[in-house]
């Protein structure tokens, strides 16, 4: 059976998706709060009564886009897969994820370094991305990898790295600006770094 929302619920969904479309379309710091409301056909009066401001419309796009991900990352690590294979294929998932949403969490980067607000609710979204690597990095130390790492701070540069790089290569279109990256290879990169950061051990000594 089909889900059933009630008005208010689809006039902020119409907000949601209009910002999105209009981040991808002006940026978001040409955007006004007058062109997401005529995208979503509703009155910018009626904007107000669901969100602040763009940046808290921008902060809910990217906590929707944290939430999915995270549920989908998850899967090949509930599943038992070997370390490598699960990394890769959650790393998969993320850069994938950001490439179709790209107008939205281009806007992340803009909006962090122009906005404290915006600033604000991003490091409370990126809080929980943390959390959950910072898990993976202690199962790890329990089967006796990466011993004497600090986890949170491994576990934000880990997840500085995947969001840095997936804004570069996919935004800004990779260090010569021009450049078609080849997603397969930046994946791998990504994969091959993230796993050796984590899964190695001390070398025995004789």
């Amino acid at each position: 059976m089909p889900r059933q929302y009630s008005k208010g619920a689809r006039t902020a969904a119409a907000f949601l998706e209009a910002a999105r479309k209009e981040f991808a379309t002006r940026g978001y710091l040409s955007t006004k709060v007058e062109d997401i409301a005529r995208t979503a056909g509703r009155s910018p009066a009626s904007f107000y009564n669901y969100f602040t401001d763009k940046a808290d419309v921008l902060a809910a796009l990217a906590q929707a886009f944290h939430e999915d991900t995270r549920a989908q990352i998850a899967a090949p690590y509930q599943k038992g897969r070997p370390p490598e294979e699960a990394i890769r294929t959650a790393i998969t998932i993320f850069w994938e994820t950001y490439r179709d949403r790209l107008g939205a969490l281009s806007g992340v980067f803009q909006a962090s370094m122009a906005d404290p607000t915006f600033l604000a609710s991003w490091r409370e979204i990126r809080q929980s991305a943390i959390d959950f690597i910072a898990q993976g990095v202690e199962r790890a130390q329990k089967d006796g990898y990466c011993p004497g790492i600090d986890v949170r701070m491994t576990s934000s540069a880990l997840s500085s790295m995947l969001e840095l790089s997936c804004y570069v290569w996919l935004v800004q279109g990779g260090d010569n600006g021009d450049s078609h990256v080849d997603e397969h290879a930046a994946i791998d990169s990504l994969a091959s770094i993230w796993y050796h950061a984590i899964y190695w051990r001390p070398q025995e000594h004789d």
